[in-house]
């Protein structure tokens, strides 16, 4: 299973904070205008659909772009991704397919939400 905000520390830890950040505010920004433009020009169901589409690849950044202002502000890269650049190769492997998860519509702010929920309670039954 994806875990989004590892997903989002390797990208860290292998690009750089402000890389990062400015891919992920234009994998949010542009898609939504392009959908915006496309809906606004469209004159059948599947130029609507495609707009759709668009609109929720820019949504499924959000939840990455929140994860990368979280990250950086506590500076927690390194602890975010402990043990996985020993074995850089493996990990970048798996990440990289992980990303393609992106293509699916909503998937990201589906996960991330239920791992939210999840890490919330795994806090409030340990206390």
């Amino acid at each position: 299973m994806i875990n989004v905000r590892k997903l989002v520390a390797w990208d860290i830890a292998i690009l750089g904070y402000r890389f990062i950040l400015a891919e992920f505010t234009a994998g949010v920004v542009l898609p939504v205008l392009l959908s915006l433009f496309i809906l606004l020009r469209s004159h059948s169901f599947w130029q609507e659909a495609l707009a759709l589409y668009f609109a929720s690849l820019g949504i499924n950044y959000v939840p990455l772009w929140l994860h990368a202002l979280a990250i950086g502000r506590r500076r927690s890269t390194p602890a975010e991704v402990e043990g996985e650049l020993a074995h850089r190769t493996k990990s970048g492997l798996r990440y990289t397919a992980q990303s393609l998860l992106l293509l699916v519509p909503f998937l990201i702010p589906m996960v991330a939400v239920v791992q939210a929920l999840t890490s919330k309670t795994k806090r409030l039954t340990t206390k």
